[in-house]
């Protein structure tokens, strides 16, 4: 492992929305003082290892960066692998189509 990945501690935290809903977010901080901060958005798959992965590479190149998990709001502890057996076991696009819809419409409504 990159000595530099050793530094970097991502967690788990909650964020509270506007509407009181809280939601899960995988954070992840650099070692020192952050040159900036970064949203990472998670793929059809949630905030799995390849997501938690990215923010972790983020926080290495300096970046305070921090992965919402965006389906919480329909289904909680989204985390799905890339293998055959764990996208078969996935929601269907249709689903899938109602967690980013309701995702969006919670984002419109707090502009």
């Amino acid at each position: 492992m990159d000595a530099k990945m050793e530094e970097v501690v991502g967690k788990t935290i909650e964020l509270k929305a506007k509407d009181g809903f809280t939601l899960a977010a995988y954070r992840a901080d650099p070692a020192g003082k952050p040159k900036g901060g970064l949203v990472v958005i998670q793929e059809i798959f949630g905030v799995n290892h390849h997501i938690r992965d990215v923010t972790d590479r983020f926080a290495v190149l300096g970046y305070a960066a921090i992965a919402p998990a965006l389906f919480d709001r329909t289904k909680r502890g989204v985390d799905i692998g890339y293998d055959a057996a764990a996208v078969e076991t996935a929601a269907s696009p249709a689903q899938y189509a109602e967690r980013y819809a309701a995702f969006t419409r919670w984002m419109l409504a707090t502009v």
